[in-house]
């Protein structure tokens, strides 16, 4: 039965072929039955929305047999085609088709050419071209196979095989692609530098995406770490497609690490370094391997300082440091504050969990740092004083510590009470002498009588 859906699914179509072209001519007059027609002394029959029972019976003159729009989503090679002993060339094309049923009889011997393009094969059976012994082409273009079983294709005449336009998976599943020794699988994929990946690498070459992860992998076997290719996009220009930039993720968390690994893998973009025992950073300014770490987490180590990183490549151009349970106790806030302010790249800085050093000296600057920079402090509810048993700060969020809190200790603010009361007496004789100086010049003024302590003066 030939839909409207399957007369939208052939519209698409943008590869012609000559059979193709045969299918774009459906005889509108018989919508909704079957329709064939022979041509070429009758050794191609082209068939459209099915084919009719007549036609499944000995065919020894048709040699070539494309059914175009098949109306159901599962197809039988066995009973189809067993009226068709001489068959060379054999096609499905612009249809629903899902599944095929069992594998191609061995009445087909004689089958030169599969072609089952435009459609939407997911997986092929068992076995399915096992009997043809003259299979040289195999034809799945445009279909929705993520995977391909090799197997299946083990057939000694087979010299061609066409796979562009399927949402391949790039894993190392697909490592095969690269082996292209005399007679491999690989080496048969006509268009084998057209295959594109699915997601995540969505609309990538498959080749060169395949080439990343099995380099990945096998670096990977130089640490002590877990990795994982997380993202590829283009370089940009004209040879975008093949030029292909890696964000690759390496995982070292919890290795009984005591130095940060020297070396890392290509493209390593991401680095976990969490639950370790690292405390010394000068990797990341000595090591070169570290300029392309853009997200370094180091939460839950015994890192105490970062000067070391104060005009470093690595803190000019970071994106994301996570330094979340450490013992840090103060940084470098003037270094931070200049990186925070020019680099464009910096997205995540978390300090939280740190026993910071709560003074006068240090925590106005870095309390007007959190503050000023709190969209990129992700945790600055979790920056708080050092514990301190009998530190009234002890802590406490060092956002919201007021200036009084940070710079008047204790013992200083138990002289404050004394000191008030000294002030305001004086302030009290003051007030005292200024107004008898002022009753005295206005008693001078009135009686012409000088104040009596002037007068006993000699």
């Amino acid at each position: 039965m030939i839909t409207f859906e399957s007369r939208m699914i052939f519209s698409r179509v943008s590869t012609k072929d000559n059979e193709t072209l045969d299918c774009d001519r459906i005889n509108s007059n018989i919508i909704g039955l079957p329709e064939c027609h022979l041509k070429e002394s009758g050794h191609r029959l082209i068939c459209f929305g099915g084919i009719d029972d007549k036609w499944k019976t000995e065919n020894e003159k048709v040699h070539n047999l494309v059914l175009c729009n098949w109306p159901n989503k599962t197809f039988d090679p066995q009973e189809v085609l067993q009226g068709f002993p001489l068959l060379r060339k054999f096609k499905i094309v612009n249809s629903n088709l899902t599944r095929l049923m069992t594998s191609f009889p061995e009445e087909c011997q004689f089958l030169e050419k599969v072609n089952l393009t435009h459609n939407r094969l997911e997986v092929l059976p068992v076995g399915v071209f096992a009997n043809l012994s003259n299979l040289k082409i195999v034809d799945l273009k445009h279909n929705d196979f993520k995977e391909i079983d090799l197997k299946l294709f083990n057939i000694s005449t087979l010299n061609h095989v066409y796979l562009f336009g399927n949402p391949l998976k790039c894993t190392e599943n697909m490592s095969w692609i690269l082996d292209l020794r005399n007679g491999s699988f690989a080496e048969k994929i006509v268009d084998r530098e057209k295959l594109r990946c699915s997601a995540p690498y969505n609309g990538r070459l498959l080749v060169p995406v395949v080439e990343i992860i099995m380099t990945l992998k096998e670096e990977c076997k130089r640490t002590l770490c877990d990795c994982e290719l997380v993202y590829v996009v283009g370089r940009g220009g004209k040879r975008t497609l093949k030029q292909l930039m890696a964000f690759a993720s390496v995982n070292c968390s919890y290795r009984d690490l005591t130095e940060m690994p020297e070396f890392l893998p290509a493209n390593t973009t991401t680095l976990h370094l969490t639950g370790n025992k690292i405390k010394d950073l000068t990797p990341l300014v000595k090591n070169a391997v570290y300029k392309q770490v853009l997200d370094l987490y180091l939460d839950d180590n015994l890192v105490e300082s970062i000067v070391q990183l104060d005009g470093s490549y690595w803190l000019d151009h970071f994106r994301l440091l996570s330094l979340r349970g450490n013992k840090l106790s103060d940084v470098p806030t003037y270094a931070l504050e200049n990186v925070l302010l020019q680099s464009g790249s910096v997205a995540r800085l978390y300090l939280g969990n740190n026993p910071w050093r709560c003074d006068c000296l240090f925590t106005p600057g870095f309390q007007d740092l959190l503050i000023r920079y709190t969209n990129l402090v992700r945790d600055i509810n979790e920056v708080k004083c050092a514990a301190v048993s009998g530190d009234e700060n002890s802590n406490k969020q060092i956002r919201d510590l007021t200036r009084t809190e940070i710079c008047i200790s204790s013992d200083e603010n138990s002289l404050i009470y004394p000191l008030d009361i000294l002030n305001i007496i004086l302030a009290f004789l003051i007030f005292l002498i200024i107004g008898k100086l002022l009753y005295d010049y206005w008693s001078f003024k009135k009686t012409g009588k000088l104040p009596w302590i002037v007068s006993k003066i000699p």
